[in-house]
């Protein structure tokens, strides 16, 4: 698909910059285009985006040179939308909208403003547009209609825990001090802007002097030039920084309603001093519901130093605005995961949103089920730090040993960097099924028999690295852990059904199938499952894909099962992928596989030359055999990410486990 988006404000391209990552990672072309507007330009090029500049000279803040400007990028935009020839439009401008329908293309607009605060933009703007993405908060008018709510915030998109993480050094670099407030002074020049006020050089300095008595240090951030008697205060800073910066401040003062938005998502005590308060939906209910900024009009200037010595005089304040953060965090989604699958699924997404619009939390980002889960984990990781305390020298000498052993999760990172070193592209099976795998690619699949929780912190590392991956899921307790599977889902990841039904009724064909029906419709509760892979079950005698020689799983709405549809010994005896898995803890296994014989017969005989006497025992040998440049163009690994911790007992209890399995199943089970 070929995606246009425009930028027209900074916080816009943090809204996209994530979504645009995504997109392009799974093969989309994506053309942005953007005008001169404060720090715009230098945030696209310092994060590396190729961009396209339909505004270079700011316009003059009158009625005619407004209009003129907007007129220009209309043509500007169809000019470059043609000649890209985009599938779809997306941006906040008018200009898209109009380009899309002069076009005849979708173009849909993003925003979190009400149309009582936008209403000449949204006059150009809303009747031209085929869907208008907004928080569930905003008002759209009688355009409600082309309304698609989501339960979040723009700026969530970028600073969702699941993508933003502060980091102390980079506030280093800026500021020594320990307690700092951070005052953000905005230069109202939008069309919407006219006859609002905000914060005056009294005003400042009134809060300088009440924060210093206080053992504060103040920092001014200005769009406009700023006044000199300030210019010891200003904040010279890469823009990329800043929410760093915002993040470790103990107040936030603003008459930017967008900066206080921001200081909201990172649990930030925020005032914002603006004609705006009161009018903006998204920042009332951070305030009323959430608790997490402070509104005050112009008019009531008076109140401004009173609230600054009251949230300075409050020792707690920080602690109790991040709880405040946690249950907003706990009611939103994940934006970015949203609208990834919004833009790619377009106009069949929008149709399914209006049908149930709680579809959407699929992409819910952090519950208060998976904070549980995050306690469990803390505790065994605390567990083991009194473990160390007791015998200190034992678990130095264990922990030199996992780190040059297999199996833990910083091997598991390496060999995922040497993966995209080699060149290879991360696609999930649902992608191969749909057509999507190109070039050098890997498909990266999961069968979570145990330890859901192990799935999780696989599933972390991927989503930092910009990966995609599939994770089939059990029915039975240790791995059907329904926290786990919305956060692992919320990371973007595909989720699939692990399914064992044929073994679970010993055979019995009519039970097996609506067991797989009902518990197909559990799975999709989480995610809109289209591939299944069956469960080995090596203590069973019947084989669970027996079931579909009486029954069609594409009849259930289903794309792909890889072992009937991938791992054929067509494909793997000429080459067509090859296949490797971590079964009995090693990538060279098979003699362990109860299930996978076809797969076992052709690396026996040795057909598939590319492959001929590769032996890849360790995750080192697979490793060191990426670096040669190997001459396979496409790979499935599966992992079973109960063997891969850091978690030192649980190490050396699966290396233990295994090997006895490993026993078990060549003496009883493993057909010679």
């Amino acid at each position: 698909m070929k995606i246009l988006i425009y930028l027209g404000h900074p916080a816009q391209f943090h809204f996209f910059k994530n979504i645009i990552s995504r997109l392009s990672a799974d093969g989309h072309q994506v053309k942005i285009l953007l005008k001169t507007k404060d720090m715009l330009e230098e945030l696209t090029q310092a994060n590396g985006f190729e961009y396209e500049n339909i505004q270079k000279i700011n316009r003059r803040n009158t009625k005619i040179s407004i209009l003129y400007a907007a007129f220009k990028r209309t043509l500007h935009v169809i000019q470059i939308a043609r000649r890209f020839k985009a599938d779809i439009l997306l941006g906040t401008d008018a200009s898209v909208a109009q380009a899309g329908t002069i076009l005849r293309k979708p173009a849909i607009t993003t925003l979190e403003d009400d149309i009582t605060v936008i209403s000449k933009l949204a006059r150009l703007t809303y009747p031209f547009s085929a869907s208008i993405v907004v928080p569930t908060v905003c008002k759209v008018g009688k355009w409600e209609y082309k309304k698609i709510a989501y339960d979040g915030y723009m700026k969530l998109a970028y600073l969702h825990p699941n993508y933003f993480t502060p980091d102390k050094k980079i506030v280093e670099k800026y500021i020594l001090e320990e307690k700092y407030l951070i005052i953000r002074l905005a230069q109202l020049t939008a069309h919407h802007d006219e006859g609002i006020k905000g914060l005056n050089k009294n005003l400042v300095r009134k809060i300088i002097d009440i924060a210093e008595q206080k053992g504060y240090r103040v920092y001014i951030s200005s769009e406009a030039e700023l006044d000199k008697r300030f210019s010891d205060y200003q904040l010279k800073i890469n823009q990329n920084d800043i929410h760093h910066l915002m993040a470790f401040a103990s107040l936030l003062i603003s008459d930017s309603q967008s900066m206080s938005v921001e200081a909201a998502m990172l649990g930030v005590p925020s005032i914002r001093f603006s004609d705006f308060t009161g009018r903006i939906s998204v920042l009332e209910e951070l305030e009323h519901k959430y608790q997490l900024t402070f509104g005050i009009r112009t008019k009531n200037a008076e109140e401004l130093p009173e609230r600054v010595i009251e949230l300075l005089s409050h020792e707690g304040l920080l602690s109790l605005f991040q709880e405040r953060r946690k249950v907003m965090l706990a009611d939103k989604i994940d934006v970015t995961a949203f609208m990834v699958w919004f833009i790619e699924n377009y106009p069949a997404s929008a149709r399914i949103l209006k049908e149930n619009p709680d579809y959407q939390y699929r992409f819910r980002g952090i519950q208060k089920e998976v904070e549980k889960e995050s306690k469990k984990i803390h505790s065994v990781s605390t567990q083991t730090e009194k473990i160390s305390e007791k015998n200190l020298s034992t678990y130095k000498k264990l922990s030199r040993f996992a780190a040059k052993s297999d199996f833990t999760l910083s091997t598991y990172r390496n060999l995922l960097i040497t993966i995209q070193q080699a060149g290879y592209a991360f696609y999930t099976f649902e992608d191969w099924c749909l057509g999507k795998a190109q070039g050098k690619y890997v498909i990266l699949r999961h069968d979570v028999d145990l330890k859901a929780s192990h799935s999780l912190a696989t599933a972390k590392i991927e989503a930092e690295m910009g990966i995609r991956s599939s994770y089939y899921f059990r029915v039975v307790p240790q791995s059907n852990q329904p926290a786990i599977i919305r956060a692992i889902a919320a990371l973007n990841h595909e989720i699939g059904y692990h399914y064992e039904d044929m073994s679970l009724y010993n055979g019995d064909v009519e039970k097996s199938i609506q067991h797989f029906e009902k518990q197909l419709a559990y799975f999709r509760e989480f995610y809109p499952v289209k591939t299944i892979t069956m469960h080995g079950s090596p203590t069973s005698k019947w084989d669970n894909r027996d079931l579909w020689k009486s029954y069609n799983y594409r009849d259930y709405g289903i794309i792909g099962e890889p072992y009937l549809d991938l791992l054929t010994p067509d494909s793997l005896s000429k080459g067509k992928i090859a296949y490797f898995t971590d079964t009995a803890r090693m990538w060279n296994g098979d003699k362990y596989n109860v299930r996978d014989k076809r797969i076992l017969e052709v690396r026996e005989a040795k057909v598939n030359k590319k492959l001929k006497g590769l032996i890849i025992h360790s995750s080192f040998d697979f490793i060191n055999w990426l670096k040669t440049e190997p001459p396979v163009n496409a790979l499935m690994i599966t992992t079973h990410p109960q063997r891969w911790t850091d978690n030192l007992p649980e190490w050396f209890m699966e290396w233990t486990l295994q090997r006895l399995k490993n026993t078990v199943k060549q003496l009883f089970y493993v057909q010679k």
